[in-house]
């Protein structure tokens, strides 16, 4: 792969040709991003596996649907956002036929108290993953690629499909979010000086 993330265009290639070692490398090299992707989709590592082995099925189905007008990450993107909404449409429907009330999504439990002190770090991380559950999918998506994999916000623009303006904004808000509910529920792991914004 050239650059961080991105995908050499000429494995692409041999592996739409039918070289099934390349592939194999591309499926491979893919499904970590797809993995990541998915439980940033779904929120449950068990939906994010399933979702993740539907992708990369369809990824080796129909790797002729990439024509190279985007970079490969872009597509791959797009098809995990169409398979993560595909299969929430899915499962709606399963429930309003099997008579249930549609479900909220889980909101991840903090951690029992432990007697033992805990690490500031690994106890914010905690924290942090839990409220990052309650943001609205779209700033929850818009936090991962900005903060977690260090996109800019054109580049978040161009793999969403939107402005990059509406990217800082779903940034900034999914950022006071957390903010606010750290604050509230833990002030005492929020940065000097938080308690005044």
């Amino acid at each position: 792969m050239p650059a961080a993330g991105e995908f050499d265009l000429e494995l692409v290639r041999r592996a739409q040709d039918g070289d099934a070692e390349a592939l194999r490398a591309l499926v491979e090299g893919a499904y970590p991003l797809v993995r990541r992707w998915a439980l940033v989709r779904t929120g449950d590592p068990t939906e994010a596996d399933d979702l993740t082995q539907d992708v990369l099925v369809h990824v080796m189905k129909r790797l002729d649907a990439f024509r190279g007008s985007a970079r490969f990450t872009t597509w791959l993107y797009t098809v995990v956002r169409r398979a993560a909404a595909d299969r929430f449409r899915r499962q709606a429907r399963r429930r309003r036929l099997e008579g249930h009330p549609r479900v909220a999504a889980e909101v991840v439990p903090e951690a029992p108290a432990s007697p033992q002190v805990r690490v500031a770090a690994a106890e914010a991380r905690d924290v942090v993953r839990s409220f990052f559950q309650r943001l609205p999918a779209r700033q929850r998506e818009i936090f991962d690629l900005a903060e977690l994999q260090g996109l800019s916000s054109a580049e978040i623009a161009e793999r969403l499909g939107i402005e990059a303006v509406s990217v800082r904004a779903n940034l900034f808000k999914a950022r006071r979010t957390l903010r606010g509910l750290i604050l509230a529920h833990h002030p005492h792991l929020a940065p000097e000086g938080s308690h005044d914004v």
